[in-house]
């Protein structure tokens, strides 16, 4: 009996012994492979990982610059305003009064004769003082009288187009008719008077043109006016000019490359126009098409906002 356990005994411990054998043995072969995987592990490159789904991406458009206006040309730039009767003088209507020339002056006109009588214009102060300004009668398109006026404030009118009464009442030029003196006028209720379209006149925004050269209601841009500080108060002056004006009146004596800019006033008009009424700085202006710079709303005309 005692026999037989030490046999078992044995064999357990035989067996046991083989299985610790062959888990060492396995061990050893797994240790390498182990060990070369790290090693390759750290001489490759890391793993690809791919990109995340990109989201959609919304571009948000930069300003766009604005498109360069089209030229036109150059022009000599003038300037118009309402003439008031107050600030135009009435100069005095001269005296003919009779001169003797004797009958040899070699500057008569005939020698038949000892004597003869010739007349002159003479001005004499003590004449001129109580003799009234020469006078002309202005007309409507109808011929109706509107209102007696001077001879020099007529023709500033007729020369301006526009000019104001001491009544108040605003003329505009009419045209040529047929009536005792020619041109005609018309009354108009706009503070300023109204353009060749007929829409009423802006202090430094409206221009004369030559309708053969630029079309009756475009809009221009001028860079020489822009920056320029315009001369009065505020709403029609004492602002900052930006160049854009509007092509709503014609004139008789404006043709080709010629605009004619209305700046309300004859104290804006020397503000503008320079010393002594000069135009110097105002000949050969480029202008351009204002179309793409420019907008009008109503009576309003100005730069289109967020335009360069």
């Amino acid at each position: 009996m005692i026999g037989f356990a030490t046999s078992l005994a044995n064999d357990g411990l035989s067996y046991l012994a083989d299985l610790f054998s062959r888990i060492v043995n396995s061990l050893k072969r797994i240790t390498p492979l182990v060990m070369g995987v790290a090693c390759q592990s750290q001489t490759m490159d890391p793993p690809v990982v791919p990109d995340p789904i990109p989201h959609e991406v919304v571009s948000v458009p930069a300003e766009v610059p604005a498109v360069a206006p089209k030229p036109i040309g150059d022009f000599s730039i003038t300037f118009y305003y309402v003439v008031t009767e107050d600030e135009v003088i009435a100069k005095p209507a001269k005296k003919r009064v009779p001169r003797v020339v004797a009958a040899n002056d070699n500057r008569a006109a005939t020698t038949a004769g000892p004597r003869r009588e010739d007349t002159i214009d003479e001005s004499d102060p003590e004449l001129a003082s109580i003799a009234p300004p020469d006078q002309t009668t202005l007309f409507d398109s109808a011929c109706q009288p509107i209102s007696d006026v001077s001879n020099e404030f007529a023709s500033q009118l007729a020369l301006q187009g526009t000019g104001k009464l001491r009544d108040g009442r605003v003329l505009n030029i009419w045209g040529h008719c047929r009536c005792e003196h020619s041109p005609c006028f018309k009354v108009t209720a706009a503070q300023w008077g109204t353009g060749g379209t007929g829409r009423q006149l802006q202090p430094f925004r409206t221009v004369a043109v030559d309708p053969k050269m630029v079309k009756l209601g475009s809009l221009l841009y001028i860079p020489l006016l822009e920056g320029r500080q315009m001369p009065g108060r505020a709403p029609w002056g004492g602002f900052v000019h930006d160049g854009c004006v509007v092509a709503d009146d014609v004139g008789g004596g404006i043709k080709g490359t010629q605009l004619d800019l209305f700046v309300g006033r004859r104290g804006w008009f020397l503000g503008m126009s320079g010393k002594e009424g000069s135009h110097s700085w105002a000949r050969s202006v480029p202008v351009y098409d204002g179309t793409k710079l420019c907008e009008r709303k109503g009576r309003h005309v100005a730069r289109k906002a967020g335009s360069i």
